[in-house]
């Protein structure tokens, strides 16, 4: 009886905004900008040297913001049948999935697949690890709902006269991701791993998110009825 009368009084502060930490839900979604963010600088240079020219390098740009478009309406409409905890997991546990893919293709070899010598592409090889770089970008973005479903949890947990004050801060916290990112990714480049660093830093920072989600983030919202 204790045990339940704690249930539902967690469930009502998570409804009202009482005793709610925002914490973790601002952790995850400044993590989830930073995973993004962290490889900009430098996919330039790696699409170039596995073979792309300027056309690749926007392709694998637009990647993860084309998937993501696909995949946050599926990963969001799950999180309300669902809950937004499972969902926020799964898309976390698909960026830290994305980025071992990602840290595999920098040490494939470069074995051509076919080349393009195209007056308006320019010419370009696509080469094995360029593929797989792909393929991970595109994952990322697939499962990449978690800032549209870590929004949707704010909202279930934000009561009414605190909802701008707290957007506020999701906002603050998706913002200095992307400025955090790029710039922790210049530093890990300099160091004498190169380009491998900042995949790495983005792989610890995932499972950091993971942790977060797991440990830290009650659900705030009941699975629907089958």
């Amino acid at each position: 009886m204790e045990k339940e009368n704690k249930g539902k009084k967690n469930n009502s502060d998570l409804r009202t905004g009482e005793n709610v930490s925002l914490l973790p839900i601002l952790a995850v979604n400044f993590i989830g900008t930073l995973g993004f963010s962290i490889v900009l600088p430098f996919l330039v240079f790696l699409v170039n040297r596995l073979g792309g020219n300027a056309f690749i390098y926007g392709l694998a740009s637009a990647m993860y913001p084309a998937f993501q478009l696909v995949g946050a309406p599926i990963l969001g409409r799950w999180s309300d049948t669902y809950g937004r905890k499972k969902i926020l997991f799964i898309s976390q546990l698909g960026t830290l999935l994305s980025w071992i893919i990602f840290l595999v293709a920098l040490f494939l070899p470069v074995i051509s697949l076919f080349k393009i010598d195209s007056r308006v592409l320019g010419a370009f090889t696509v080469t094995l690890p360029l593929a797989v770089l792909f393929f991970a970008r595109a994952l990322d973005g697939l499962t990449g709902g978690n800032v549209s479903v870590a929004n949707a949890y704010l909202a279930d947990i934000t009561a009414e006269r605190d909802r701008s004050q707290n957007f506020g801060k999701m906002a603050i916290s998706e913002n200095l991701g992307f400025i955090v990112g790029p710039a922790l990714a210049g530093i890990l480049s300099l160091t004498m791993y190169g380009n491998v660093a900042p995949v790495l830093g983005a792989i610890v920072i995932s499972l950091i998110g993971t942790f977060l989600i797991i440990s830290y983030l009650p659900e705030s919202k009941e699975c629907a009825p089958g």
